[in-house]
């Protein structure tokens, strides 16, 4: 299968892009800045550099990969500061999680691309029952004792 990874230079893309190459897929990794096309190519993948808020360069880069599945791991967390202000640190991030997902969906929609993995966070813990993959409707944790609290 030809895998179109998204963000392929990342936390994440960095492990995905060879575990996919070790099933036997076929593997086009975006990296957003150009320097990082040797390490995508040294994970075993072909590298493409790829804005992905430039709709124009999207549709291009999906029609000239032809995929048959697309996994999204875009961040802006590289050198993102964990401030006590999250909106900032994660500005950049949620616009790719919003507007960089709407951008590739309509893209592999126009080419045909029937398999989307899109990568999410939610800042709530789930409860630790059943197994390790969860899903909306899995109980989250209860919130915690409020401090001082008396009953």
């Amino acid at each position: 299968m030809r895998v179109l990874v998204v963000g392929a230079s990342g936390a994440i893309g960095t492990r995905l892009v060879p575990q996919l190459r070790r099933c036997g897929h076929e593997v086009i990794g975006s990296c957003h800045s150009p320097g990082k096309a040797g390490q995508v190519r040294a994970l075993g993948a072909e590298p493409i550099t790829l804005d992905a808020l430039d709709a124009t360069a999207v549709r291009e880069a999906v029609a000239a990969a032809r995929p048959d599945a697309i996994i999204y791991q875009a961040t802006a967390l590289a050198d993102a500061g964990f401030s006590r202000n999250l909106d900032r640190s994660f500005a950049q991030t949620n616009r790719l999680r919003t507007e960089g997902t709407d951008i590739l969906l309509a893209a592999a929609r126009e080419e045909g691309v029937r398999r989307f993995v899109a990568q999410s966070f939610a800042s709530y813990r789930y409860a630790r029952e059943g197994g390790w993959v969860k899903t909306e409707d899995d109980p989250l944790d209860p919130p915690p004792a409020r401090v001082g609290a008396r009953d």
